[in-house]
C-alpha cells in the first residue's frame, strides 16, 4: 500500500474525489494543514511541512483562499514549492490544485497573477491537442465543464505543456515533464465542498459573482455527473503514476 501526501490550505478545501480516489484504489494518505498547525497522523504534534519525499509516493497541493504570492504572510508557500521540486526529482507525481496549481507554476519559475475578475461555477474547458495525448487526461470528454473558483491564474512558466484551455484562463491544465501535474480548476470539488465555500464567501469572494446565488444549484444538477467522471479519472490517472516505494 502506497501513502500519498496531501497539503490542504484551508480547512474548506479538503482532499475531496481526489482523497476518495486515492482509498479506492487500494492506497491511503496523510493530511498537512498548515494554516491550521494540524496533521492528521499527529495531531498534537505538527511537524510542518518536509524536506524531502520520504515514504510518500506523491504528493498533492490543494486550493485555498490566499495568493501562491503571498509568501511573506504564509511563509509555507516556499516550502511547498522547494517540496514539489523534491518530489519530481524523485521520480514522484505531484498534483497542484488551484492554488497548489499556482504554488507548483512558481516553484519552476512561472508567474501567477490577478485576472481582474472572478472565475466561479462550472465553465467549458477543452482539451488541446497535448492533452489529448497526455497520459493522465487521454480518454477524457474532449470539452466538459469544470467547477472553477479564482481570481488569479498563471503564464510563463518554463517548460509547461498546456492540457486544457476555455474560461478566463488559457491554462486550465497543465504538466512540467513527465510527472507534475496542475489543473486551474477543481477537480476534488464535491458539491458538499462547494456549499462550504459559498457558506463561508458567500458575503466576500462571491459579492464579485452575485449571479452564483441563482446557478449554483442548477449548475450542480446539470454538471457534477460529468465533473465527477473527469475528476475520477484525473484522479485514478495520476495515481497511477505513482512508485510502490
Amino acid at each position: 500500500m502506497r501513502t500519498f501526501l496531501v497539503v490542504t490550505a484551508d480547512p474548506y478545501a479538503p482532499a475531496g474525489i481526489l482523497g476518495t480516489s486515492i482509498l479506492e484504489a487500494g492506497d491511503y494518505y496523510d493530511t498537512i494543514m498548515p494554516t491550521e498547525e494540524h496533521t492528521s497522523w499527529a495531531q498534537f504534534d505538527y511537524p510542518g511541512i518536509p524536506t524531502e519525499p520520504g515514504r510518500y509516493a506523491g504528493l498533492a497541493i490543494m486550493g485555498g483562499a490566499m495568493s501562491a504570492n503571498d509568501v511573506e504572510e504564509h511563509p509555507y508557500l516556499l516550502e511547498l514549492e522547494a517540496l514539489a521540486r523534491r518530489f519530481d526529482e524523485a521520480g514522484r507525481p505531484v498534483l497542484g490544485v488551484c492554488l497548489g496549481a499556482q504554488v507548483v507554476a512558481r516553484a519552476w519559475g512561472g508567474e501567477v497573477f490577478h485576472m481582474g475578475e472572478l472565475e466561479t461555477g462550472f465553465v467549458d474547458v477543452s482539451l488541446t491537442a497535448d492533452g489529448e495525448a497526455d497520459r493522465v487526461f487521454t480518454g477524457m470528454d474532449q470539452t466538459f465543464a469544470a467547477f472553477q473558483n479564482h481570481y488569479e491564474a498563471i503564464r510563463n512558466v518554463p517548460g509547461l505543456t498546456n492540457l486544457a484551455t476555455g474560461g478566463a484562463c488559457d491554462i486550465q491544465a497543465f504538466r512540467i515533464g513527465e510527472r507534475v501535474y496542475g489543473t486551474q480548476f477543481h477537480c476534488e470539488v464535491t458539491l458538499d465542498i462547494a456549499r462550504g465555500w459559498y457558506r463561508v464567501s458567500g458575503k466576500t469572494l462571491y459579492r464579485d459573482a452575485p449571479n452564483m446565488a441563482h446557478d449554483f444549484d442548477p449548475g450542480f444538477q446539470s454538471h457534477f455527473k460529468q465533473h465527477n467522471q473527469v475528476s475520477r479519472h484525473i484522479a485514478e490517472q495520476w495515481i497511477r503514476l505513482a512508485p510502490d516505494v
